[in-house]
């Protein structure tokens, strides 16, 4: 097998980037072979950062599997870049089947704006957090701040300085913990652990964290804050305190669901009563109590003639003709004795 039998692709995400934004560079090719894979070694290109991302062979159409192979590139130095890659090697059952030389790749890269310092990071920090434990905290007793920094376009080196801002009043910090997960998928993480007591109860008051990064999409210093969870501290005296108001209030919750199914019961009895008492037409005395007494339960004036009394149902229950008809008839029956 040559190299030339493999359909062999090259890109280059971005052709202009500026300095330090990282852009990324793949090579693919489709194979039947499910073992092959592609191997490379490390380009060493002057004023370029580079980092090779995981090898993939991943299944595609028609029975055919997509091998890739991927390099982040970040610049250093303005002005156009030859991007040379080393050879590429189609490795199938442990020894190199077939090669391949990719094509010179042309970078250009544009100067940062002179005012912006070294060390500005260029592209978004995503940041997230979470206090252990959850929910109300204890003044004195050991907590934690969970710190999760990440991003996919700037490496952890120049993620912000988020310990050089650790300062807080009301609460204790101690040394901090990093972890620095290894990169998924060309994504980069920082996780912090941070350790701190509070001294006093209150809205926990911790740091709210600052950085700027520039934008290569809108070529523009950016600004961003983070403001951390602000749980609740309180001691052994709050804490009775939101105890009794929360058994407080859940008996007058109680007490107020009792009311209004008391009432909810009594408007349905009252409205069976009426429904009962219409299948005797020959008593309109008992249709006129039963219409009082749903007035009644259903906070209507007692006083109200059929038209009016029908208005209110209507208005609590829907329209209801049969009812109405059935109301007249009563009413026929009423004056015709």
């Amino acid at each position: 097998m040559v190299a030339a039998d493999l359909p062999w692709t090259i890109q280059l995400e971005d052709t202009q980037v500026w300095q330090r934004e990282r852009t990324t560079l793949t090579v693919e090719v489709q194979s039947t072979d499910r073992f092959a894979t592609l191997e490379a070694s490390l380009p060493r290109i002057d004023g370029v950062d580079v980092q090779a991302l995981p090898a993939t062979n991943e299944a595609g159409t028609d029975r055919k599997r997509i091998l890739r192979l991927t390099w982040q590139l970040a610049a250093h130095t303005p002005g156009k870049q030859t991007i040379q890659l080393p050879a590429i090697r189609y490795n199938l059952n442990g020894r190199d089947a077939a090669q391949w030389q990719p094509p010179v790749q042309t970078l250009d890269v544009q100067a940062l704006p002179p005012y912006l310092p070294p060390t500005i990071p260029v592209g978004n920090v995503e940041i997230e957090s979470h206090i252990e434990p959850s929910g109300v905290l204890q003044p004195g007793h050991l907590a934690y701040w969970h710190i999760r920094l990440h991003s996919d376009a700037v490496n952890t080196a120049q993620f912000p300085p988020i310990l050089k801002q650790m300062r807080s009043s009301g609460v204790e910090l101690f040394p901090a913990k990093v972890d620095k997960p290894a990169s998924d998928g060309g994504q980069y993480r920082l996780e912090y652990h941070i350790p701190f007591k509070p001294q006093s109860s209150g809205r926990l008051d911790l740091p709210t964290l600052q950085w700027h990064w520039f934008d290569p999409e809108t070529a523009r210093l950016e600004h961003r804050q983070y403001t951390p969870p602000r749980p609740w501290v309180l001691g052994w005296i709050w804490r009775g305190v939101m105890g009794v108001f929360s058994l407080l209030a859940l008996l007058a919750s109680l007490w107020f669901s009792v009311k209004l199914a008391g009432k909810h019961g009594r408007q349905w009895r009252s409205k069976r009563r009426i429904l009962r008492a219409l299948q005797t037409p020959d008593s309109p005395h008992m249709v006129h109590k039963a219409m009082r007494e749903c007035a009644i339960a259903h906070s209507w004036a007692e006083n109200l003639n059929v038209a009016q009394w029908l208005t209110c149902w209507e208005q609590h229950y829907g329209t209801a003709d049969n009812l109405r008809l059935q109301l007249q008839a009563i009413e026929r029956i009423r004056f015709a004795t």
